[in-house]
Formats: structure tokens, C-alpha cells, sequence
């Protein structure tokens, strides 16, 4: 079982983007390790791009052993140029991570899993369900997930916003304007599957923030709706 060549393609056009524009430091994930500052904590984020944020943990906590992986060669290659050398960084797919169960005391995931995606939509959920589970073998039994990913608010608009990014990345068509990059094909949890999702997984939460983005081009895009960005702190229950 692997990943959709496509996210490939797309982060390889788009990695500098990702490394000269580099975004603010993540206040989130800094903040959910604040008690465990003094710990010598084993972290890994999956899809770490270029960096910027096991760069601030890096600095935020220096006695952390971190690990970024991602499955676009050019966004390693970049990061292991620009990063702190202490950080070890590798290529990888997010559905077969290469080291034992239980290993990391945390994992990181930003915006991944909507990237799983299959020809339909049963297919697409299987895999996304997939990498959820994956993350989970890798963390030890009292670890941590810090974790975000995008969901609009009723599944109908989850349905047709992954079968029109099929369609459109099967055309190489992009629209910045209405946030729809080329060969990019999503899909997103509803806020319902999400909260389903972590309840299945027997996962509690520890901290929740919701970013709602509400612009015009995502209102368009997410048709009628906005997009959230749903950021939590989980660990087992």
C-alpha cells in the first residue's frame, strides 16, 4: 500500500516555495510539549516539508531527538541544506514508516492524511484510516500525537471536492485563486468522521483549536462552505 504518486509531483514543483517563504513559527505544536521540556523526547513529523517546524522544536527544546520524513525527495534534500544538522531527516512513505512499534514518544502530522487518496471515495477513506494507523504503531503506548488536518461540514461537499480534484489533476489544471493546486487530489474528513474517527481510535483529546478560514476563495472552493483546520493534541485513552 502506497501514497498517490501526484503528491509527489506537487511538492517537488512547490518546494521552493516552502523553504524561501518560510511561515511563522507554529505556536501550536511549540506549545504542546511545554511540560515535557525537561524530557529527552524520540519525535517524528510526518511530512515535514522543509523543516521550519522541527527547526523551532529544535531550538524550543534542545534535549529532543527529532526526526522529519516525507515521501518528496526535493523536500528532504532541501532540509537536510537549510536545517539544523542534529535533526534526522529521511524520505519516506507515511504509510510504511520504517521503525518499530512503539519507538517515538510523539509524532507530528500536519495536513497529511487528506493526501491519501485512492480512485473513489471508499478506497480514499480506507487509506486515510490506513496512515492513521500507521502513526499509531509507531508511537509508544503513552506518547503523543500533534496533529492537524483540513475538514468542511458535511460529507457531500467531502465527496465532490475530491472527485472534482481527481478530475482537475487528471487535466494538470490548477486555480491558486480557489486554493486548488496541479495534480493535487484531497480528501477531507467532515467534522463528524474526524471526531468519529478519533473516538474509534479510542484517542483522547488533550488540547483542540480550530482555525476557520473564511475567505471568498475557499468558500467557493469548499462550495458554499469554509474550510477548518482542526488541530489537536491526542494521546491513547
Amino acid at each position: 500500500m502506497k501514497s498517490d504518486p501526484s503528491v509527489v509531483s506537487h511538492f517537488t514543483t512547490s518546494v521552493n516555495r516552502y523553504s524561501e517563504h518560510i511561515p511563522p513559527q507554529d505556536e501550536f505544536s511549540m506549545a504542546a510539549f511545554t511540560s515535557l521540556a525537561d524530557k529527552q523526547l524520540k519525535v517524528l513529523e510526518i511530512g515535514c516539508g522543509t523543516g521550519h517546524r522541527l527547526e523551532g522544536l529544535a531550538t524550543y527544546y534542545p534535549g529532543f531527538v527529532l526526526y522529519g520524513f516525507d515521501i518528496t525527495p526535493a523536500m528532504i534534500h532541501t532540509a537536510c541544506k537549510i536545517r539544523p544538522k542534529g535533526i534526522g531527516f529521511m524520505i519516506g512513505d507515511c504509510l510504511q514508516i520504517p521503525f518499530d512499534k512503539g519507538f517515538f514518544d510523539a509524532v507530528i502530522i500536519y495536513d497529511i492524511l487528506h493526501h491519501l487518496v485512492g480512485g473513489d471515495k471508499k478506497e480514499s477513506d480506507k487509506l486515510r484510516e490506513a496512515g492513521f494507523r500507521e502513526l499509531l504503531r509507531i508511537l509508544a503506548p503513552l506518547g503523543l500525537i500533534v496533529f492537524e488536518e483540513v475538514c468542511v461540514n458535511r460529507k457531500w461537499r467531502s465527496n465532490l471536492i475530491l472527485w472534482l480534484s481527481h478530475a482537475l489533476s487528471k487535466l494538470h489544471i490548477s486555480i491558486p485563486v480557489l486554493n486548488i493546486n496541479t495534480d493535487v487530489v484531497v480528501n477531507f474528513y467532515t467534522l463528524d468522521e474526524l471526531k468519529e474517527t478519533i473516538n474509534r481510535l479510542n484517542l483522547v483529546i488533550v488540547e483542540c483549536e480550530v482555525v476557520n478560514f473564511k475567505d471568498l476563495g475557499r468558500w467557493i472552493s469548499t462550495f458554499g462552505s469554509f474550510e477548518y483546520h482542526m488541530r489537536y493534541v491526542l494521546k491513547r485513552g
